[in-house]
């Protein structure tokens, strides 16, 4: 197995091919977004894995009948990012494939426990998006992120925000030139956030949070159909990725317009 340096990543581009465009590992090889990829080989590689730092998971892409890098890679989780991924202070090893040819459970058979379940992706268009109104009896405001309003106003529980930007970014300041976002703000609060979380040359993938006590209170409903009208003006499609059982979320995409295009499967298990 050998690691690309960041510049190299473009090396990998060609295994995205005939498969579903994950952002999440689009922007990592588009270096708009952090992460790792090991490879069968630095130059001309058939497989790989790429791993996502905002998704704290790991993406298959390319040959999997590859059996030089398949036949390596239990293994190299053991020794090779097992380590890394501790010293990060994660120890759950997350994994799906770039296209339904990857046979997840099978690859990792030799694991005592292994955990499977289905994603579900959905995406929107401008012309298919839908544009929640903010009540009368809503007490919270929303905040553009890329406002000076946002950088010089001490508004409480910053830090909330910041941290999902830490999260999926390089730095603050890629996202303020490649994302948009907003923040839920109620009196000097933020109570909640919706924003770029991936970003291509197409697409901009969705990350949202609202603090659990303001929960069905409309501030995620809100702040998504703020931020998927950004990205839809400035020309881009939006992104919504979650797992099949969480309900909550799927019923938010299908309110705010979006349409469901792919499922695929995610394996994962402790190291």
């Amino acid at each position: 197995m050998y690691e690309l340096y960041r510049d190299h990543f473009y090396k990998a581009a060609p295994l995205l091919e005939n498969g579903h465009p994950h952002p999440e590992v689009q922007s990592i090889l588009e270096n708009n977004n952090p992460g790792w990829i090991f490879t069968d080989r630095i130059d001309s590689p058939r497989t790989a894995l790429v791993w996502s730092k905002g998704m704290k998971g790991f993406y298959l892409i390319g040959d999997e009948a590859n059996d030089a890098f398949t036949d390596k890679l239990d293994d190299f989780i053991r020794t090779g990012i097992a380590p890394r991924m501790k010293e990060l202070g994660m120890n759950y090893f997350e994994v799906s494939g770039h296209h339904d040819q990857w046979n997840l459970n099978s690859l990792f058979a030799a694991r005592e426990k292994l955990d499977l379940w289905d994603q579900l992706v959905y995406v929107s268009s401008y012309s298919e998006a839908h544009t929640e109104e903010l009540s009368g009896d809503r007490c919270f405001r929303a905040v553009n992120l890329r406002t000076p309003e946002w950088r010089n106003q001490d508004f409480l529980n910053k830090e909330f925000v910041y941290a999902h930007i830490k999260q999926f970014w390089e730095t603050q300041e890629g996202f303020y030139n490649k994302g948009y976002g907003y923040a839920a703000i109620e009196g000097s609060k933020i109570i909640g956030v919706c924003y770029s979380s991936f970003v291509t040359k197409e697409t901009h993938a969705i990350g949202i949070e609202t603090l659990p006590q303001h929960h069905k209170r409309g501030v995620g409903s809100y702040l998504a159909s703020l931020v998927v009208k950004d990205i839809a003006q400035n020309g881009f499609s939006s992104y919504w990725d979650c797992s099949q059982s969480n309900e909550a979320s799927k019923k938010l995409a299908l309110r705010l317009g979006f349409q469901q295009v792919h499922r695929y499967k995610c394996a994962g298990f402790t190291l």
